[in-house]
């Protein structure tokens, strides 16, 4: 019964790495990648207000939601369209532009995501490894030769580095798809949405989950030109946003003040992790996103065992082991709130005191 794109994929085990305790009401919760002071409350409010009209279908342009980010990116309202989080987007890409056999460029470790979508939609990941977590422009110049299109996140999930907008224009050089992923970009504090609206090779995918909070709204959108918006409009589903997040987004936009808030407690936070977990014997990576990766081999531990450790303490982080690329040294920690980060920097401590180092 099943379609023969389904059917390989499912045989190449193929599954997005969900965090084994995943939300089961942990002290210190740093394993998601989620904004450690939550929404605006004016969106609180929106959403309040909209929920008197949750029997009436949502705009399904989102013209209001459009209007809105076209003011804050500054790119014209034809460049833009919405999805259901990133996923949808994700997905929406592979079924305009990958035809069954045609190869997607993925360099590893990443977003999971990039290769189920791939994958789901008939399409052959071409895996790109990055050497020692850097990122090679010409390696990857190299892959798109024989690939039609590639996924690119900036800051990368899980590393928290990216390419230089010099090494995306190498790749956007080579006339094929670039599909950047911008999905920690407030926190980096760059951003080619104003190049992917001129570029019709470029797409760039951001969302409103990270850095404004709404996580669990699942709200999405991409910029590239109006003739490869059009192409999306086209095949996404009616009213795929709903009104709830429509309006939440929209009233987000509206108070960018907290935003700013949010990015900075990140970045102070961020800082203050890498340099107590490189005191404590971790080898952290340099990230621009609200998140660091760790090597934990150092302090005489595996991922796995790290991440039972803590979560036995109420304290969870992300285990990398079902990373493509990363492997069983590997941890992602999301930057929480200062107690939450100083409660891991002291569960980290714990662990060392229980092996003895």
């Amino acid at each position: 019964m099943l379609s023969r794109r389904v059917s390989e994929a499912l045989a190449a085990g193929i599954s997005y790495p969900l965090a084994a305790e995943y939300d089961v009401g942990a002290r210190v919760k740093l394993s998601s990648n989620e904004s450690p002071l939550g929404p605006s409350p004016k969106v609180i409010e929106a959403v309040k207000r909209e929920a008197r009209r949750l029997s009436r279908y949502p705009d399904p342009q989102a013209k209001e939601l459009k209007l809105a980010i076209s003011e804050y990116l500054k790119v014209d309202v034809d460049c833009i369209t919405i999805g259901n989080g990133s996923d949808e987007l994700l997905d929406l890409v592979c079924k305009a532009f990958l035809d069954p056999g045609d190869r997607a460029v993925i360099p590893v470790p990443t977003f999971a995501m990039y290769e189920i979508a791939c994958r789901v939609n008939g399409g052959v990941p071409k895996f790109v490894e990055l050497e020692g977590f850097g990122w090679d422009a010409s390696a990857l110049v190299d892959a798109l030769a024989n690939a039609k299109l590639a996924f690119i996140g900036r800051p990368n999930n899980p590393t928290g580095n990216g390419p230089s907008s010099k090494q995306v224009r190498r790749l956007l050089a080579s006339g094929k798809l670039v599909v950047v992923d911008e999905a920690y970009a407030e926190f980096a504090g760059y951003t080619l949405a104003g190049l992917a609206a001129r570029e019709e090779n470029l797409l760039v995918l951001r969302t409103f989950s990270k850095a404004f909070g709404l996580a669990g709204l699942r709200v999405g959108y991409a910029i590239g030109t109006p003739e490869v918006v059009k192409v999306l409009e086209s095949i996404r589903m009616p009213f795929n946003v709903n009104r709830l997040a429509q309006a939440a987004a929209v009233a987000a936009l509206r108070d960018l003040r907290h935003m700013r808030r949010v990015v900075a407690l990140v970045r102070r936070g961020r800082e203050y992790l890498r340099r107590e977990l490189s005191k404590l014997g971790l080898r952290v990576l340099p990230s621009e996103a609200n998140f660091l990766m760790a090597d934990v081999r150092p302090i005489g531990a595996s991922a796995p065992e790290l991440c039972r450790f803590l979560a036995g303490r109420g304290i969870l982080i992300r285990d990398l082991s079902g990373f493509r690329g990363a492997g069983e040294g590997y941890v992602r920690i999301s930057v929480g709130t200062r107690e939450e980060n100083e409660q891991l920097v002291g569960g980290i401590k714990q662990f060392k005191e229980v092996v003895g180092l």
